[in-house]
């Protein structure tokens, strides 16, 4: 028999959005919790903002989950296991209600007390939020599916290109490997057929002509940006997605085909280091000043190079702060640096500038990166984004696994 995920107020709080996947359950005593968080004067600002999102959401959704409401049912429970009438408890003993006269439920909590008394005493089946199938399943599209072909499945598959037999999305890539793990192939589902996709050598005359990828999922990354109009990149710090994405965008530029690149950019400051105050200078001076800055003097060579090509009009820096009534015209690039930076709504107004002939590539890491709580979890516009435009004609997305950087930002990466 299914269970029914019943969440204490922590796992409901982590969920957040993805909570009304499906239905659950919670205790009358988490609606109290939730609405003690929010005026809390002990919790911090985070705890805070998390609590009166849940609590806008579950107004939202009402009749999607249901409570079990307090009674004394649940305080002989609690009498008849010697426990003291604790939130934690009472919690509990709603779940142990409700799996003993409705229907079995699966506890979902990651505080560890909770864990324990709902195994050990009350003997229900209980993970925490990393465990259940709920979130699991979040992060499962990469942007590609890798293939270990038999030469029978190989030949049986080149023989079918236009049967979508292994059920991909809309500009999903296939990664083809031989028995011995050697990558022979690379394919991408466009509705009709399995398109062969080329390793392209990226020219660029400021980044020294010629440039390979260095993996398959960087070349996946190098087509997806020439192909399609919307490329999302995601990976950890060192796997080339802001490399990749300027060469490729630099390249289109010297071929003619758009005239330069605005850069979007969100001048917030990493998680957890002090603010050095003002900086001076005009809008430019000030965000090469910035993170975006240290980013495209890295790449480009040197501080000089990033003003020549500012000063050639090739590139424009735009804050995110001052994006509202502009355009992104047909003839440039949109590209957005550090997008795990961005809510939903920010990043909205951001893809909203661009008019229907410009390209956009948008990168970052949502997973380890993310500089404020305001863009943590389901309010994350990156994740948002790569979530709702899946399988759209214009998008593509691919998932940069390898770090490249150096073994200290691989190791660091365990962290």
């Amino acid at each position: 028999m299914e269970c029914t995920l019943f969440l204490d107020t922590n796992a409901l709080l982590s969920l957040g959005e993805n909570a009304f996947k499906e239905k659950f359950i919670i205790a009358q005593k988490t609606l109290e919790e939730i609405e003690n968080i929010k005026v809390s004067n002990s919790k911090d600002g985070e705890v805070k903002y998390k609590a009166r999102q849940i609590s806008r959401l579950l107004d939202k959704h009402d009749g999607e989950y249901d409570v079990v409401l307090y009674s004394p049912k649940i305080k002989e429970i609690i009498d008849s296991y010697f426990l003291s009438e604790t939130p934690d408890n009472i919690i509990l003993a709603s779940a142990y209600y409700y799996n003993s006269n409705v229907s079995e439920v699966l506890v979902c909590s990651d505080d560890l007390n909770c864990k324990f008394i709902s195994r050990n005493i009350f003997g229900l089946p209980t993970k925490g939020v990393s465990d259940i199938n709920l979130v699991k399943n979040l992060d499962e599209y990469l942007g590609y599916k890798e293939l270990t072909l038999s030469d029978e499945e190989m030949s049986y598959f080149y023989c079918h290109t236009n049967e979508n037999i292994y059920d991909c999305i809309l500009n999903e890539y296939l990664i083809i490997k031989k028995s011995d793990g050697e990558v022979v192939d690379y394919r991408k589902w466009d509705g009709f057929e399995y398109k062969a996709v080329c390793e392209k050598t990226v020219r660029s005359t400021i980044f020294g002509d010629k440039i390979r990828p260095k993996d398959s999922y960087q070349a996946c990354a190098i087509d997806s940006i020439f192909s399609n109009t919307m490329t999302a990149i995601t990976g950890h710090a060192g796997s080339g997605k802001s490399l990749i994405s300027l060469i490729s965008m630099m390249s289109l530029i010297e071929n003619g085909e758009y005239d330069r690149v605005i850069i979007m950019f969100n001048p917030n400051k990493a998680k957890g280091a002090a603010d050095m105050g003002f900086y001076c200078g005009n809008a430019t001076e000030k965000a090469l000043q910035n993170s975006i800055g240290s980013m495209l003097t890295t790449k480009f060579g040197d501080r000089f190079a990033v003003e020549m090509l500012l000063q050639q009009d090739k590139i424009r820096l735009v804050s995110m702060a001052d994006v509202r009534g502009m355009e992104v015209r047909d003839n440039e690039i949109l590209y957005i640096s550090e997008a795990q930076n961005t809510s939903i709504e920010l990043l909205k107004l951001c893809l909203s500038r661009a008019s229907s002939g410009c390209k956009i590539v948008i990168e970052g890491d949502y997973d380890s990166q993310v500089d404020s709580y305001l863009f943590e979890g389901n309010s994350n516009g990156f994740k948002r984004a790569i979530d709702v435009l899946q399988g759209e004609s214009e998008f593509g997305y691919v998932h940069l696994p390898n770090v490249w950087r150096s073994k200290i930002a691989m190791l660091v990466d365990k962290l």
